[in-house]
């Protein structure tokens, strides 16, 4: 749940350096979380994120008003994302799925609103649930650790942190399927 770098803006012959750096500030979070909900590591993410910010500059998609110009973004990263994975199936068949969840989820706030969310659900958790999961997805240090490591800091089994982690997802998806979208 962290945010990416800012993005250098990109120059184009068409648009101010100032305008550019506009649409990449009122873009780039929700373009950056977007290819992470398709599964693009962070690294990832930040590269194709750029790309597709070269590209809209170039297409003038700058000049569309603010929603178009965030359709076309998501857009060019997803066919950016897709065309990086073309080998893995499960990336193209994921990726309508990932389209309609960000459209009923994030479209309004870039996803804001799901991380608040989120960020509650685990709240509310405590003891070596909660513990994994900041462990195991980077949340209490700024990067994940190894699943070994963490069974062994929580003294556990690597069996025992994976059934811990199952059942810890689960009760974090039941408590963000009842909170309001």
């Amino acid at each position: 749940m962290s945010a990416s770098p800012p993005l250098a803006a990109p120059t184009s012959p068409t648009l101010e350096p100032v305008a550019a750096d506009a649409l990449i500030e009122r873009h780039l979070l929700g373009v950056w979380r977007y290819l992470r909900m398709h599964g693009a590591s962070a690294h990832e993410a930040d590269d194709l994120a750029q790309e597709a910010f070269v590209i809209a500059l170039q297409k003038n998609a700058a000049r569309l008003d603010p929603a178009a110009t965030s359709t076309f973004l998501r857009r060019t990263a997803r066919f950016l994302f897709l065309r990086l994975r073309r080998d893995h199936r499960a990336a193209i068949e994921l990726a309508d799925v990932v389209d309609a969840l960000w459209a009923r989820d994030c479209d309004r706030d870039d996803g804001d609103g799901l991380l608040a969310s989120l960020r509650v659900c685990i709240g509310q958790l405590s003891g070596r649930a909660r513990a994994a999961i900041e462990l195991c997805y980077g949340l209490a240090a700024d990067t994940a650790i190894a699943r070994s490591t963490a069974a062994r800091t929580l003294d556990l089994e690597p069996n025992g942190l994976k059934t811990l982690l199952q059942r810890t997802r689960q009760l974090l998806r039941h408590c963000m399927e009842r909170r309001p979208r």
